[in-house]
């Protein structure tokens, strides 16, 4: 299974769960995922709804780079985001702060 069907998978257990994406509901935002094994997918969370997207989004407000187990690590809570970015493991560019609420979101799922 691909990062992109695991991510797809989790959104749907955050659409289930109508409580988690209120903690979302005002953010309008993109955020590319360019995986070293070269999978690219975005994640659009846009007035209280989250999808994912294959391919290259026209833009984005960060764009997260990574290795694919490290990015399947963090939506499990194996691994910490501040500690991946802080060891070079996990580069964001763009909105950061943003790019943190949707990692945080994910382990909520």
């Amino acid at each position: 299974m691909s990062v992109m069907e695991h991510m797809a998978e989790m959104v749907g257990k955050l659409k289930a769960n109508p409580g988690i994406l209120d903690s979302v509901s005002g953010m309008n935002k993109t955020f590319q995922f360019d995986l070293e094994d070269g999978e690219k997918f975005y994640l659009r969370v846009e007035n209280g709804d989250i999808s994912v997207m294959d391919g290259v989004a026209t833009s984005a407000a960060a764009t997260i780079l990574a290795s694919p187990a490290l990015i399947l690590d963090l939506m499990s809570g194996k691994a910490d985001a501040i500690k991946s970015f802080m060891s070079g493991k996990l580069k964001v560019k763009g909105d950061i702060f943003a790019a943190q609420k949707i990692t945080d979101l994910m382990k909520r799922a």
